[in-house]
């Protein structure tokens, strides 16, 4: 009984002090230098200036990854209402019938609305380091942590660990328009007419300027874009 007493204070007081030394960190706890990335550049190169006979070895490097991406996870299939509208006018030499606007039908357009949901994705590891790779990395601890972790990850996506947020984007689920300022058509080249001279009033032939253009669709998209429509079943 007293063993097993024993053993569990044993192994109670080993946590705690893995613990405490987790939390004031590994090279306080060893009563280690502090220096910063330049000067263990530094270090490398003249280890005398810094009061050692040898350069710093059993160099370890540790480097975390944490990343929120936004994935495409479906696609539903909307539709957007069309429009058509048909303009009719006649004259005669006695008679003539007013201009008449009547709508036809056209119809709708099939389009498809992506679904996006946040992934968070870590990756950590250490990598065993030599002075000479420290001293010929030109840029920082962080750069050179972002280099080894992206090549890692590139031969091997299995090492980093993925878990949604569970924050969605839904295109469809927040319909809105967006009008773009009209762009007047560039006009038709016309020929030379008059000796050169503009047409009177300023019009080119061809052109009919109660006409106007209508707005289009798209533009800059809100924080939540959406389609306008409604879901098909």
């Amino acid at each position: 009984m007293l063993k097993h007493i024993a053993a569990a204070a044993l192994v109670s007081t080993f946590a705690l002090g893995a613990t405490a030394f987790a939390e004031t960190g590994a090279g306080q706890s060893a009563g280690l230098k502090q220096l910063s990335w330049q000067q263990l550049q530094s270090a490398c190169q003249n280890p005398a200036a810094f009061q050692s006979q040898r350069q710093p070895n059993a160099i370890r490097l540790t480097c975390e990854d944490n990343r929120l991406v936004w994935e495409a996870e479906q696609s539903d299939s909307v539709e957007m209402d069309n429009s058509r509208r048909i303009t009719a006018s006649l004259s005669s030499d006695k008679y003539y019938v007013i201009r008449q606007d009547q709508a036809a039908s056209i119809g709708v357009s099939q389009t498809m609305c992506p679904r996006f949901k946040e992934v968070q994705v870590t990756h950590t590891q250490s990598f065993s380091l030599s002075c000479q790779e420290i001293q010929s990395f030109q840029g920082n601890m962080n750069e050179f942590c972002q280099g080894r972790l992206d090549a890692a990850i590139k031969g091997n996506q299995q090492l980093a660990t993925r878990a949604p947020t569970g924050r969605v984007y839904d295109m469809c689920a927040a319909p809105a328009l967006v009008n773009e300022p009209p762009k007047a058509p560039s006009p038709p080249a016309v020929p030379a007419q008059n000796g050169g001279k503009a047409a009177p009033g300023g019009a080119q032939p061809g052109q009919n300027p109660a006409i106007g253009v209508r707005p289009t669709i798209g533009g800059q998209l809100p924080a939540l874009p959406g389609l306008i429509g409604r879901k098909s079943r």
